[in-house]
């Protein structure tokens, strides 16, 4: 086997590998092209090659930082067509070369839902699982939690509404008796949702999980209207991204992005403005998209967050705790397991540091937590100035 690393903006065969082993649309080269547009990160992936053919491979994003360098990030990777612990072993062992190669500060890997055994081979390479005694930066991630839901969608539309709970095949018979008209969104719908989606992000306070603030404003996860056209315009193409409207009277209220990818439907952006509540439009809206993603063959339906302490407390039929009820993503995680289906736990997130940046945080612990700390709450505000800042990094 031989490793092949890849510094084109464009790589459709990477695409299509990714898209055939049912991978993420993160791990693409358009995912990295949007971000690149965009934000101005760059994306360096490796391939293994047996005789010719990718059978493994990854996609790093690098993200240059005044104060931390050149910090790699892997999200949902990496990919593999066939699991052996010899493929698994060279890849993880090329993940910590990378480190080297491409002059990175530390990297961070987040592997897929599916890839718990790649752990022990992490960290036989000395990566940490990440938030355990040690600092670490802030950094944007595409929209990545503890645990998700994933609705089995080779089971009949009798057998999918059977293990939903009582409430939420009402609120699909509400929904569908209401005045409430679904359908897809084109392009110049964009703004309308952007500003939909807006509103909720607004509309919701939280505890900030570093600095422990609370109440702060969310930040959204896409920045702009700019952004989301971005995003857009390099995976639609493809049909790699794609709008579900709810409207009233021709009046759009709510609306959510998705991304079918491969055999998976990752229902991902929420917007909505209040408006008809008594119309169920969010049940309604869910089970159309349930129903689109059945019809065109998708074998899962992602609802993508939960908060897995909120879903052990629901399915442990005992009362809700006041201190669950708080947290920032209980509402929706109770309307999620309500459909029913099965709780899948990410791998977690581990990180791997440089020799210099280890020796830094060895010898300046407390130091570095305090100024990770403070950095944190200046983040998202000068994250503008990160995006128009030149990347100067050269991996060749």
């Amino acid at each position: 086997m031989e490793i092949e690393y890849c510094h084109e903006k464009n790589n459709p065969l990477w695409d299509d590998f990714v898209q055939e082993i049912d991978g993420e649309v993160v791990q693409t080269s358009l995912w990295a092209n949007y971000e690149y547009k965009y934000y101005k990160i760059n994306a360096v992936r490796f391939f293994v090659k047996d005789q010719g053919t990718i059978v493994a491979g990854c996609q790093i994003s690098i993200l240059n930082d005044e104060l931390f360098g050149n910090i790699g990030l892997v999200r949902l990777g990496p990919c593999f067509n066939t699991k052996t612990p010899e493929l698994m072993k060279l890849v993880v062992s090329e993940l910590k070369n990378s480190i080297q190669i491409l002059n990175l500060s530390f990297l961070l890997v987040y592997p897929n839902y599916n890839e718990h055994d790649l752990n022990p081979f992490l960290e036989n390479e000395k990566f940490e699982k990440k938030f355990s005694n040690r600092a670490h930066p802030p950094y944007k991630l595409f929209q990545i939690s503890d645990a998700t839901l994933f609705l089995d969608l080779s089971l009949s539309t009798e057998d999918i509404l059977k293990q939903m709970r009582r409430m939420r095949r009402r609120g699909i018979k509400k929904g569908l008796d209401s005045p409430v008209k679904i359908k897809h969104g084109e392009r110049d719908d964009l703004k309308t949702f952007y500003d939909l989606y807006i509103f909720t992000v607004r509309s919701h306070k939280y505890i900030d999980p570093i600095t422990h603030e609370k109440t702060v404003d969310r930040f959204p996860v896409i920045e702009s209207y700019q952004e989301l056209c971005q995003m857009w315009d390099e995976l639609s193409p493809k049909g790699w991204v794609k709008l579900f409207l709810g409207t009233v009277e021709d009046e759009i209220i709510c609306g959510v992005l998705v991304f079918p990818f491969g055999k998976i439907f990752r229902n991902e952006f929420w917007g909505w403005n209040l408006k008809y509540p008594e119309y169920h439009i969010s049940d309604a809206i869910h089970w159309e998209m349930i129903q689109w993603a059945k019809t065109n063959g998708f074998h899962y339906f992602d609802f993508v967050q939960i908060n897995i302490s909120v879903a052990d407390a629901f399915y442990s039929n005992e009362p809700m705790p006041d201190s669950l009820k708080a947290l920032n993503f209980y509402g929706p995680t109770i309307f999620k397991l309500e459909f029913g289906g099965s709780i899948i736990k990410y791998p977690g997130e581990y990180i791997c540091y440089s020799n210099k940046m280890k020796h830094l945080i060895d010898s300046s612990e407390d130091e570095l937590k305090n100024l990770m700390k403070t950095y944190h709450s200046f983040y998202w505000a000068k994250k503008n100035f990160f995006r128009d800042r030149p990347i100067n990094f050269d991996t060749k």
